[in-house]
């Protein structure tokens, strides 16, 4: 009869410790919810940017994605008490970006002199960061009043982000438009167009071949399922200096003087400009814009 015995005890043994190891590998169902990925509203999002804590601003850079920490052989950003800045040039507004009933959350503002934008949509779990993006602007007076704006291209009631980037050197300048739609949770370009350039003229060797220019510009104007653009190409000669310019800072709370770029330098037409216009229309199959 012993034997049977630890048979039994061995039996059930083995079976508690067989149900224990299948309990402890099954695999967890974590909630959706659950997760660092969602926010209460756009407004925390906010507030925790323009928070004169230094924890608080950090901890929200790294929930973004958008990590605050710079560490140099001279000096330890992360230890700052000004590090990282306050958000300067804040803007929340709700726009509709896609077909969804309830409208996004776009929140701009300026961070080490680069304007940033960041576009939240509504879930079952809260606020979700969809897309961040910002913007080359070389040149530019900053702060960048016009870096992005909100047309309506597609159809009415759905907004678009229009995206300025501009590039050059001491000779040369241009400035592009790209415009971008939210489909589904994601950013896709739709179009670009150069808005502006301006170089040197071809086969031109004056002495003031420094100050003559080539100049065109675009004047984008948007309808209803469409783009028409309006391009104006013209010869023009630099004269005067660059005009300077007063902003202020909220992160310092103190004005700030610069100079402005040498391509907005005043300017005089030098031949008669010639006008043509482009024509883009929406093409849902191809999912962008193309020329008529």
């Amino acid at each position: 009869m012993r034997w049977k015995s630890r048979v039994i005890s061995f039996t059930l043994c083995f079976a508690v410790g067989f149900a224990l190891a299948a309990i402890a590998i099954r695999p967890t169902t974590v909630s959706p919810c659950a997760t660092a990925d969602y926010f209460n509203s756009p407004e925390e999002v906010l507030s925790a940017l323009k928070s004169s804590e230094v924890e608080v601003r950090r901890t929200m850079w790294h929930r973004l994605l958008l990590k605050p920490d710079i560490a140099t052989v001279y000096y330890d950003y992360e230890r700052d008490f000004n590090y990282p800045e306050r958000a300067d040039r804040t803007q929340l507004q709700y726009v509709q970006l896609d077909d969804s009933q309830e409208p996004e959350a776009l929140l701009t503002f300026v961070r080490f002199e680069h304007p940033i934008a960041l576009v939240f949509k509504q879930k079952a779990c809260g606020w979700q960061l969809v897309a961040a993006l910002s913007s080359w602007l070389r040149f530019e007076d900053y702060p960048y009043e016009n870096w992005l704006s909100l047309p309506q291209a597609i159809k009415p009631g759905v907004h678009q982000l229009l995206i300025r980037d501009s590039n050059g050197d001491s000779v040369s300048y241009i400035r592009k438009a790209r415009l971008l739609r939210l489909n589904g949770d994601a950013l896709t370009d739709i179009a670009e167009i150069e808005e502006e350039r301006i170089e040197p003229v071809r086969d031109y060797h004056n002495s003031d071949w420094s100050d003559v220019k080539r100049h065109r510009v675009s004047n984008i104007m948007f309808q209803t399922n469409g783009i028409r653009n309006e391009v104006t190409d013209e010869i023009i000669k630099l004269n005067g200096a660059a005009p300077r310019y007063s902003y202020w800072l909220e992160t310092d709370g103190s004005w700030h003087a610069r100079e402005s770029n040498w391509s907005h330098r005043p300017a005089t037409r030098v031949n008669k400009s010639s006008v043509t216009t482009e024509i883009l229309v929406w093409n849902p199959q191809e999912g962008r814009f193309v020329k008529s």
